[in-house]
């Protein structure tokens, strides 16, 4: 009984063998060129021919295999036209110089129950170097281009005479507006002889009303003021009262020259702020203190 089930199950895998690879089923293998450069693509189909469409196709490549790689692969594509067909199109190529083949690819085919393992034929393919030109001639990568060029050296020299010119305006406004400086005067006489002098000048004067004590009294400090800037080298016109007794202070002058120019002075600022007309003795001793300051100040300097 065994011998009889293991005879019949031998017969019905004969069966299907023989009806899977009758003429009707096929399998073909075709590519576009055997001969390629590194790198450059073969196109490899696969092509199944089946009698009706119960036929299943499993065919499992790898992205790369020895001296190939996979650079595309499409999905099946199937079609019936008395026949079914089912095409399955890859792109290969190869970076290594030789005689090699693309390898029987394994295939699995499937109907109903029935499964069937199948390898792919393997095709030769020479893959070579690009042929040596032997003309020495040199080729461009890209063909030589006109280039539009506009010359913009007449550019840049306007814009660095503009640039001067603007500098030029900029610098002789800034001398036109800038400060002159004032020439001191050149004087004939020394900062004692010139006080002395202008204070003579002013024994003739009788300032009997309020216009000509002012007139008289600023007179008389300018003449101090002046005196002391020729001798300092210094300009003190513009002090203050105040400011001129602290300037004095800070020189070390004497306690007693102080006091007379502070008392010249206080009496100025009132006649001319305060509207005061000092008498005529008040007058007199206020012109002595200058005078007396001045002699004093000239004889310690010569002293020292």
């Amino acid at each position: 009984m065994r011998k009889i089930c293991t005879g019949y199950l031998l017969l019905v895998a004969v069966l299907c063998c023989t009806g899977l690879q009758s003429p009707a089923q096929s399998i073909s293998t075709s590519i576009d060129k055997k001969e390629i450069l590194i790198g450059e693509p073969i196109h490899y189909r696969l092509l199944f021919t089946f009698p009706s469409n119960d036929f299943r196709v499993e065919f499992n490549v790898p992205d790369s295999f020895p001296h190939f790689e996979m650079m595309a692969k499409n999905k099946f594509d199937s079609s019936a036209q008395g026949k079914f067909f089912i095409v399955q199109d890859m792109q290969l190529t190869s970076w290594d110089s030789g005689s090699w083949q693309i390898p029987k690819l394994p295939v699995v085919i499937r109907r109903g129950s029935g499964v069937f393992n199948l390898n792919a034929e393997a095709i030769p393919i020479e893959v070579k170097y690009a042929p040596e030109d032997s003309t020495g001639q040199l080729r461009d990568i890209k063909p030589v281009r006109t280039v539009f060029y506009i010359d913009r050296t007449w550019m840049y020299i306007a814009a660095a005479v503009l640039l001067g010119l603007i500098l030029l305006f900029f610098l002789i406004r800034y001398l036109r507006r800038r400060p002159k400086k004032q020439k001191e005067p050149k004087h004939r006489l020394s900062p004692f002889d010139e006080a002395m002098q202008a204070l003579a000048s002013l024994k003739n004067e009788t300032p009997d009303t309020q216009e000509k004590a002012k007139t008289f009294y600023t007179r008389l400090g300018e003449i101090f003021k002046q005196y002391y800037s020729r001798k300092r080298a210094r300009d003190f016109s513009n002090q203050t009262t105040a400011e001129l007794l602290r300037t004095l202070n800070r020189n070390n002058t004497p306690e007693d020259v102080v006091n007379f120019i502070s008392e010249a002075l206080q009496t100025s600022d009132a006649t001319k702020f305060a509207k005061y007309l000092p008498p005529a003795y008040e007058t007199d001793k206020c012109r002595e203190f200058v005078s007396n300051a001045i002699v004093r100040i000239e004889k310690l300097n010569k002293s020292v």
